[in-house]
């Protein structure tokens, strides 16, 4: 949105879709550029750094920012040209113009950006629609958090201030696009504090008032499902679901990785807010994660029969994964328990898809057994269909159930390569411990 077009014309590549860099001779796949601009988290760094060393061939200059720049900026400037640490907002037209006159710095800090810029800013949407079809767009209305979860990285990066958009400016940019799906593009839309429930009550209340009805999901905590004049104005604005972090049902668990939200909610209270969401249409999509400090075997069960019991329409889940520089991450390695540190190269596991340490209260087959358990309980091809009619009779909104049934069956085939993945692991030997096939023949899982 910040490039000149009189000056420069623009592409994206969605890697997702189609690669920018062949994965076997390293080419490119494009026809060259002035300027190539990654954004990355952290397990798509090695990624990130496969094609800068492919444009460098090309002697195409790369910066690259996001996340994991943002993070750890002092690794990544040794594969770009340029990095850009923080938001780029602030510094982008000025790195423009440093390549331009050929003094490309190396690296950029963008800091955070107030988020007052983003009037009559928006990003070229349709661009993507046309290339790829895009269904849904995304959009930003707040950024920051001042939570602590010890596995979370997004106040390394967006800040612990909680930083609001004007509600006018974000119902203007709504208005003003095509796209009929919207994601919520930040950690908590509803915010943490009074003041930010009224902003975001607000801006729900504008989108029903003023007609600017979308198909939108967006990420929160639990806390929203209690805030009934709020769900309201959600549901008539066009809410599907919203994605609530769980995490856990154990409170040893969320006292370990400090989710003091959910904790002042209490566990016992975690159906009342799912009944809350049902009674005005909205699908649950809860959030877990398996494998953190006094989390037990015993606790997928408990969670399989919790999902099945309050009706919880979609149970996405994420292995205990400690982030770069989080609290976690440096405790972890302080104690010698993270495995996967060959770093860079390493990132490439740290997406809450793969064990990259060693749990302390449960084995890897304690890990495999207990997401089999899940799997086979809420994934089999009767299961989600018995979810299915379930969330349909207690949200009786047709539209908003097959958007959870959708959901499913896309995370029914990552709930299974997950499992593919730590039984590869397992075998590979390379599990602190464990032999497996690869080593010693022996021991290894059936």
């Amino acid at each position: 949105a910040l490039t000149p077009r009189d000056k420069w014309t623009v592409d994206i590549i969605d890697e997702t879709i189609e690669l920018a860099v062949d994965y076997r001779s390293g080419e490119l796949r494009f026809d060259g550029a002035d300027l190539v601009g990654v954004s990355a988290v952290s397990y798509q760094a090695p990624r990130a750094y496969d094609i800068a060393r492919a444009c460098k061939k090309h002697n195409i200059p790369v910066v690259i920012g996001g996340p994991h720049a943002s993070t750890i900026p002092d690794e990544v400037v040794r594969y770009a040209d340029a990095v850009v640490a923080g938001e780029a907002e602030g510094v982008w037209g000025d790195l423009l113009r440093d390549l331009e006159d050929g003094r490309l710095k190396k690296q950029y800090s963008g800091g955070l950006t107030p988020l007052e810029r983003y009037r009559d800013l928006y990003p070229d949407r349709e661009l993507l629609k046309k290339k790829y079809n895009y269904k849904y767009s995304s959009i930003i209305t707040t950024r920051g958090c001042p939570n602590r979860c010890d596995f979370c990285a997004v106040p390394l990066f967006q800040g612990k201030k909680y930083r609001e958009r004007p509600v006018e400016d974000v119902l203007k940019e709504m208005a003003s696009t095509s796209y009929k799906g919207l994601m919520l593009a930040e950690d908590n839309f509803y915010g943490h504090s009074k003041k930010a429930n009224e902003r975001a009550r607000a801006l729900f209340k504008g989108m029903t008032e003023r007609n600017i009805i979308k198909d939108w999901f967006g990420f929160t905590a639990l806390n929203t499902a209690f805030d009934e004049e709020t769900l309201k104005y959600m549901a008539s604005s066009g809410c599907l679901g919203i994605l609530i972090g769980i995490e856990s049902l154990d409170e040893e668990v969320l006292r370990g990785i400090n989710k003091h939200v959910n904790l002042r909610i209490g566990v016992e209270n975690y159906r009342k807010g799912i009944e809350n969401l049902h009674r005005n249409g909205i699908v649950c999509w809860g959030s877990v994660i398996f494998g953190a400090d006094g989390d037990t075997k015993d606790n997928f069960k408990r969670m399989t029969d919790f999902t099945l019991e309050a009706g919880m329409d979609i149970l996405t889940f994420g292995v205990y994964t400690p982030m770069p520089m989080t609290s976690s991450f440096q405790r972890l390695m302080q104690e010698g328990r993270i495995f996967r540190n060959r770093f860079p190269k390493d990132w490439y596991y740290y997406n809450s898809n793969h064990l990259v340490f060693t749990p302390r209260d449960m084995t890897i087959d304690d890990l495999i057994e207990g997401l089999e358990y899940v799997y086979e309980n809420l994934y089999s091809r009767e299961a989600l269909k018995a979810r299915f009619d379930r969330t349909m009779k207690e949200t009786n909104n047709s539209k908003n159930a097959m958007f959870a049934y959708r959901i499913n069956i896309d995370w029914r085939a990552v709930f299974k390569s997950v499992i593919d993945d730590l039984k590869a692991l397992y075998d590979s030997g390379t599990y602190p411990g464990v032999k497996g096939h690869q080593v010693a023949g022996a021991g290894a899982r059936e």
